[in-house]
């Protein structure tokens, strides 16, 4: 008996037909060699076990170097084209699921081949350009993350009263500070998110809050310690609370080069895979009728029937264009 070649039916859309693709189910082995194993029409060489034994870590050909070894080796393989001859025969090859297994595999060939990161060039001009449109993400200055109660300069008794209970707080209590600024703090930016400055340049806390913020905080060391002081600015009184820290961040674009390179790539593969589904929609003349999708008829509380054939393969869209800043 001759090995088998069964033809699966593929819908081809590229000519608007279907058309017969054939998928080759035969023994596939490296031309000549003697044979080591044989059956009807079909035989394992020893170029083929060579090759095998070659592929496998050194690890692995440890355990075939027996005669013995070596023949339970060559039976497992015949075991397994023997029963791909008798599934063939017993026609398995249409089976649904094993069709649906052939296209999922099929579609993650084709686009392993279409992505492949090797076709894709990210030339420097390319990776200096996004490093200069996104600087801030790669140099930044020290920032510091404080909380504040504040009170107006008329309320300075208020002010120091806060200050006592917030001193007598642990560190960690960052829920006990959030209570005070809730309950107490007059300056309305703050006080609806509990004193939260959130994370500032110096620059940035000189201008927004008063230079005095800048000079206290300095002098805070630990997480969580309040400032022994009221602050004074010419807004008013400030308790302060040291919340975090973030360290001076510059990176150069030749440190940055890698992860940049990356982000194109990645940018890149899903522009081709826009363009890749784009085309093949134009080609094959693809549209959907709204009218009839939305009539059909989607009940989220009816109980789930039993599956009559393998789910249906589903390529997810390509991810959103990324937003140059």
């Amino acid at each position: 008996m001759k090995s088998l070649l069964f033809v699966f039916v593929v819908a081809s859309f590229a000519c608007g037909k279907p058309a017969a693709e054939s998928v080759d189910f035969r023994h596939k082995k490296p031309e000549g060699g003697k044979p080591v194993a044989s059956w009807a029409g079909d035989s394992i060489t020893d170029v083929e076990l060579k090759n095998r034994f070659a592929e496998m870590s050194p690890y692995q050909r440890a355990r075939y170097q027996t005669l013995e070894q070596k023949r339970d080796y060559t039976d497992g393989l015949a075991r397994f084209e023997l029963l791909v001859q008798e599934a063939l025969k017993k026609g398995l090859h249409n089976d649904p699921e094993v069709v649906e297994a052939a296209k999922k595999v099929m579609v993650q060939r084709l686009l392993a081949a279409e992505l492949d990161a090797k076709s894709f060039n990210v030339p420097d001009e390319k990776i200096q350009a996004y490093y200069d449109a996104h600087k801030s993400d790669f140099v930044k200055p020290a920032m510091t993350r404080l909380a504040h109660v504040f009170f107006k300069t008329e309320n300075k008794a208020k002010a120091e009263e806060a200050l006592a209970d917030a001193l007598k707080l642990q560190p960690l209590d960052y829920a006990g500070f959030a209570k005070l600024a809730r309950e107490r703090s007059e300056e309305p930016r703050t006080q609806p998110i509990e004193g939260d400055l959130r994370f500032l340049s110096d620059e940035e806390l000189a201008s927004q809050y008063g230079p005095e913020l800048v000079e206290a905080q300095k002098q805070l060391q630990a997480i969580g310690t309040v400032y022994p002081k009221l602050v004074e600015t010419k807004a008013g009184f400030h308790v302060l609370r040291l919340q975090g820290r973030q360290i001076e961040l510059n990176v150069t674009v030749d440190k940055a080069k890698a992860q940049i390179q990356m982000t194109l790539l990645n940018e890149a593969k899903q522009e081709h895979y826009r363009a890749l589904l784009e085309r093949l929609k134009k080609e094959s003349g693809y549209k959907v009728d709204d009218q009839a999708l939305g009539a059909v008829e989607v009940d989220v509380k009816a109980p789930a029937l039993e599956a009559k054939g393998p789910q249906p393969g589903f390529v997810p869209p390509p991810e959103p264009k990324a937003v140059v800043r």
